[in-house]
């Protein structure tokens, strides 16, 4: 990436992070360098960091920041590589994808996602089925959504949780503000639903909290290709959820995204036959 957007992309993996202690991890810099250089970019751009606002960039946009991130996109996108967003359920259908850029896992609201798309700090977003029923907030506009096909989820356990006979385990969730289509799916099947809030954010954390605990997890059934260490739990029906790509309205036009959706629904038919 040439020196000259070096600064935008700080931006986005802020956001995309959403602390400056991720970002400086991702990025292998200090946390100081990162809050110090977001502090001049600030001041340079006009930005102002709203920790309550719910769609779009909390760190911050202008009308010049509005207009350098397309270009930055432009950049990556002619490059052959493309920035797609997902949560932890939906992750593991990237994992055969090397021409995406590492992009870290997070539940955020399905409004949020595609505003994001839609100001070009991501080129596409997964995103279930089950969040886009949900109405508030979800603007289409200048977006593309294509479906991807069925995942499969079931419930995983960390391998030293004590066995329930007879008893569906309880399950950890995000914050409702973030998925509620999820959690209205878990408690139609059943099992009691325990909140992670905002502070559980990367597949380490989550892993981490339910560690030597008989919680359990809702993610995509190829899971355990990814985190060997956990195992299934027992769910009374095997729930699916639909997968959408949201892309921007000239998707067509970039070859990368164009591979990307095929390779995408390519994996997520032979997903659901497996289902």
């Amino acid at each position: 990436m040439p020196e000259l957007l070096h600064d935008i992309r700080l931006l986005d993996l802020l956001e995309l992070c959403g602390t400056t202690v991720q970002t400086s991890r991702l990025l292998q810099l200090s946390q100081p360098t990162i809050s110090r250089r977001y502090r001049i970019l600030s001041e340079d751009f006009g930005l102002v960091r709203d920790r309550r606002q719910l769609w779009g960039c909390g760190y911050g946009t202008s009308a010049s920041m509005r207009l350098l991130r397309p270009g930055c996109r432009a950049h990556r996108l002619a490059a052959g590589v493309a920035r797609i967003g997902s949560d932890l359920l939906n992750h593991p259908l990237l994992a055969g994808c090397p021409w995406l850029l590492p992009t870290p896992q997070r539940f955020r609201a399905a409004a949020n996602s595609l505003e994001l798309v839609r100001q070009g700090v991501l080129d596409g977003a997964l995103l279930s089925g089950l969040e886009l029923e949900e109405p508030e907030g979800v603007n289409r506009q200048e977006l593309e959504l294509v479906l991807l096909g069925e995942l499969p989820l079931a419930l995983w356990l960390c391998p030293e949780a004590p066995d329930l006979v007879g008893a569906v385990p309880e399950v950890l969730v995000p914050d409702r503000g973030v998925a509620p289509g999820l959690r209205r799916l878990l408690r139609e099947l059943g099992p009691t639903l325990r909140s992670g809030g905002n502070s559980l954010q990367t597949p380490d954390d989550w892993i981490r909290w339910i560690h030597g605990s008989t919680l359990a997890l809702v993610v995509a059934d190829r899971v355990a290709n990814n985190w060997a260490s956990l195992r299934r739990g027992p769910l009374a029906s095997r729930p699916h959820s639909s997968v959408w790509l949201a892309l921007p309205a000239d998707w067509q036009e970039h070859p990368v995204l164009r591979h990307t959706a095929q390779e995408l629904g390519r994996i997520g038919a032979a997903q659901q036959l497996e289902g």
